[in-house]
């Protein structure tokens, strides 16, 4: 009977609050201060093009509009592959981003087109994700997950 509920924990949703506070965690807020603070649309590179306008409509969604010279190309790949799940898996199941508007695949090449023109180059990007002295990444990843780690213990005590 046990191994039922099991997999029925791992196979059915859990019910996630949809909403940027949940738990005193704000997601969006987490890392705010690793991005730009100031920039808007108008000062993008190339700024009435469809990637930037792409860039400024659909990122924004839920932190502060990045700069195309933030990463490399390479790294816009990396980044611009996780976001994209993320935008998919928010737009369909909500979370603890809440329902966000997701890019068609045809914009996704859009976007990744404009900020791989964009990049900045690999020593200037290393620079600036380079984490400060006396900071712990393993300490902010951790932070990041918590919620899913308390939803998770959650409906583990739920099933019990």
């Amino acid at each position: 009977m046990n191994r039922y509920l099991l997999l029925l924990l791992f196979v059915l949703p859990l019910p996630v609050p949809a909403s940027h506070g949940w738990s005193e965690v704000d997601i969006c807020k987490l890392h705010e201060e690793r991005l730009p603070p100031g920039l808007n649309a108008e000062s993008l590179p190339d700024a009435v093009s469809r990637g930037a306008v792409l860039l400024a409509r659909y990122c924004t969604q839920c932190h502060n509009l990045p700069g195309p010279d933030r990463h490399t190309a390479g790294g816009w790949r990396e980044v611009t592959s996780r976001m994209f799940m993320l935008m998919e898996v928010s737009n369909r199941f909500g979370g603890l981003m809440g329902r966000v508007d997701k890019l068609s695949h045809g914009d996704q090449g859009v976007l990744l087109d404009y900020l791989e023109r964009h990049a900045a180059d690999s020593v200037a990007a290393q620079n600036l994700s380079a984490p400060e002295s006396g900071e712990n990444p393993w300490r902010a990843r951790t932070l990041t997950l918590l919620p899913l780690l308390l939803l998770t213990g959650l409906g583990l005590l739920r099933w019990r």
